[in-house]
């Protein structure tokens, strides 16, 4: 009877748990860690909300039960613990981050020796009544939440800053939603439950991790032809300018270097052309060496000192790529000017190639270091 009663007092959060786990089995986007993490969460979650309402029905006895002890502690603990796990999901924690796992410690220590100490909270056994501790200490396991979630905020944003705008909107919304909502039930009691909050917050953010993703290249970051398409359509009267970028020499590198070097070649160099990338410039790769870079509201002469800065970053590396530029104007068709900026790339090619021949070295010369 107790849990018909549960799950029709928190049928929302219970069956978005459940479409989480269903989407969690079916994703082929999402990588496993990322999969695991998220079913980590959301057990985590229900398990919380699961403890609260038994320590709440406890509460509501004439006796007193130390279960009361073992339920409203572990939900202290709990709270920070799923932000952690979430955080694994944006950011895993690296062995040189793990000092960030001090606050929950401590919280561990602070939550479980509070019976004796009464520095969180502690039980009148007689009244069978929860009571807080007596100095702002009881606040920490609320302080050290807060923390994770400044934490998880400043994670996303440095993870997501070179997103479209959009992009960075959308996962800003989800966070500052689930904050206001964890603000409004701290300030105004309305729960100590958090778990409905939580479960929205997740579902939310994994629905984006999936279409973020979807959108994607996965060896680069970033985003795919199928995105080029999209934007080049949806923002036509926006574009200014069109950058058409081409690798030299990926195929040589695959076949003399191997696939695996290939593959740090073209990371390399979508790192280069991504340097700056923000509101008004968006790269996507859109063939195995093939790159393109749509402006929005630059002026040629800042489109050109950008492909400059571009080339500056590849002189840094074994690698060059073939730039073409072509202007757009607003309303016109993107294909004109994409034509117009392939032509330019492969006349930088060409005159690339002549170059390396001319001043007396190979085209293919390398560095063999860098691939090892």
């Amino acid at each position: 009877m107790f849990i018909l009663e549960y799950v029709a007092n928190h049928f929302v959060m219970v069956s978005e748990l459940i479409l989480l786990l269903v989407l969690l089995g079916v994703s082929v986007h999402v990588p496993k860690r990322t999969v695991h993490m998220t079913r980590a969460a959301a057990i985590m979650i229900l398990l919380s909300s699961v403890f609260f309402t038994v320590e709440e029905w406890l509460g509501s006895q004439e006796t007193f039960s130390y279960w009361r002890y073992v339920l409203s502690y572990a939900n202290y603990i709990l709270l920070p613990a799923i932000l952690i796990i979430v955080m694994q999901i944006s950011a895993p924690i690296s062995k040189k981050m793990f000092w960030l796992l001090i606050p929950e410690v401590v919280n561990i220590i602070l939550v479980v020796t509070s019976p004796w100490t009464k520095i969180v909270c502690w039980f009148d056994v007689e009244a069978n009544a929860y009571h807080a501790g007596s100095t702002i200490m009881y606040r920490f396991p609320y302080f050290v939440f807060i923390f994770y979630m400044a934490v998880f905020f400043v994670q996303n944003y440095l993870k997501y800053k070179n997103l479209p705008l959009r992009d960075r909107l959308s996962v800003l919304a989800i966070l500052i939603a689930s904050m206001v909502g964890l603000a409004l039930y701290m300030i105004f009691e309305v729960s100590s439950d958090y778990s409905a909050i939580f479960t929205s917050s997740i579902l939310l953010y994994y629905l984006f991790l999936y279409i973020h993703l979807s959108k994607v290249d996965p060896l680069t970051g970033m985003l795919n032809r199928q995105c080029f398409y999209r934007d080049s359509a949806t923002f036509v009267r926006k574009i200014t300018a069109v950058v058409s970028v081409d690798m030299n020499e990926l195929k040589w590198i695959n076949d003399t270097k191997g696939h695996d070097a290939g593959d740090k070649a073209i990371k390399t160099v979508a790192e280069c052309l991504v340097k700056g990338v923000g509101l008004k410039k968006t790269a996507y790769r859109v063939g195995g060496d093939e790159f393109i870079i749509l402006y929005f509201g630059k002026k040629e002469e800042e489109v050109l000192a950008d492909v400059q800065c571009m080339r500056d970053n590849l002189a840094k590396t074994p690698f060059v790529c073939a730039f073409g530029y072509a202007p757009h104007a607003s309303g016109e068709k993107v294909d004109a000017a994409m034509t117009l900026a392939d032509k330019a790339m492969y006349a930088d090619k060409a005159d690339l190639k002549r170059a390396a021949l001319a001043g007396g070295g190979e085209v293919h010369e390398r560095t063999d270091d860098w691939f090892l």
